[in-house]
Formats: C-alpha cells, structure tokens, sequence
C-alpha cells in the first residue's frame, strides 16, 4: 500500500510524476534495445486556469479528475498515463506507431469534448471543457528528454492553432535536418 501511494498521483488516481519518470527510462531503454516502437503523448486541459478563477479550486480538481479517467478508461493495460503536473497529462505508448499514438489521442480528446460537466455543488454547466494535444514516436538513437520536448513541443503548437486538437511531432531527424 505505501508504494502504491508513494507512486500515485491521489486527484485524479493516476500514476504521478515520479513514477512516470521511473517507467519511462525503462520504456525508452526497452525500446532502443529491442527496436521496438513507443510513442508519447503529452495532454494540456485548455483553459484550465479559467475553471479555477470561475468556479473554485474544487471545479478545478473535478475537471482534473475527469480528464484522468479519461485516458484511464482508453489506455491498455501495458501503457501507463500519469498526471505530469497541474494540468497536464502524460501517456507512454510502448510497441505503438505514430499513427497508434494519434488515434489514442483522438479518442481521448473526443471523449473530454463530448461530456457535459456539471459543477457538483450546483448541477450548472462548467462549459465546454476541451484538451491539446502532442505526440511523438521515439526516433533511432533519439533519448527520452528528446522525445520528451518534440511532444512538448507538439502540444503548443496544438495550443498555438487554436487548441482542442492533436498535433504530430516532426521525426527527429527531419527536425535536424530543418536544423
């Protein structure tokens, strides 16, 4: 029980930062040897500071919730999602493609979009809550910090062009030589 507390994130019953960080070395290192695919998505609730300063920290931790069983309920048993900090979410997708990785990530931004939230204290409707997202596929010879960033790097663009979407991260070796 003291590890599986230490390792979860307890808001939206996620695995937490430090466990993802744990898992995701490993994975990185399993696919580099083995050749295999793994892909990671990152996930940003939009606007999540406007849920805050509208209704309460305690909306903000229901939309947080919500969005944590989310991914839960689309990720397989091998692939672990994880709160990364605040509002944003983590996916590891081991032996996935890119084109895996997106549909994953579809599914859960269809998903967050097409529920209508409720405050819970007074059934009135928080709006429409949305999520960005970016993925990237681990490139030959590519480390975890590098994927890391091209998904981080993915997202705002997402967020850039008008959020509620998925953007593909560029193969690390077209972004080098774009360098």
């Amino acid at each position: 029980q003291a590890r599986s507390e230490s390792v979860t994130d307890g808001l939206p019953g996620l695995s937490n930062r430090r466990y993802f960080d744990e898992v995701y070395r490993m994975r990185v290192k399993e696919a580099q040897d083995m050749g295999t695919p793994m892909c990671l998505v990152v996930f940003d609730i939009d606007h999540f500071k406007r849920f805050n300063d509208t209704w309460g920290h305690p909306t903000g931790d229901q939309v947080i919730r919500f969005v944590g069983a989310a991914l839960q309920g689309r990720a397989l048993p091998d692939q672990l999602v994880a709160r990364y900090g605040g509002e944003e979410f983590v996916a590891i997708l081991p032996r996935k493609h890119l084109s895996a990785a997106q549909e994953f990530a579809e599914e859960v931004r269809k998903v967050v979009e097409g529920k209508k939230l409720l405050r819970k204290s007074t059934n009135e409707s928080l709006g429409r809550v949305t999520v960005s997202a970016g993925v990237a596929e681990l490139s030959p010879g590519e480390d975890g910090a590098a994927l890391l960033q091209r998904a981080d790097d993915a997202l705002y663009v997402s967020k850039r062009e008008g959020r509620n979407r998925v953007t593909l991260a560029a193969a690390a070796a077209d972004r080098r030589a774009v360098a």
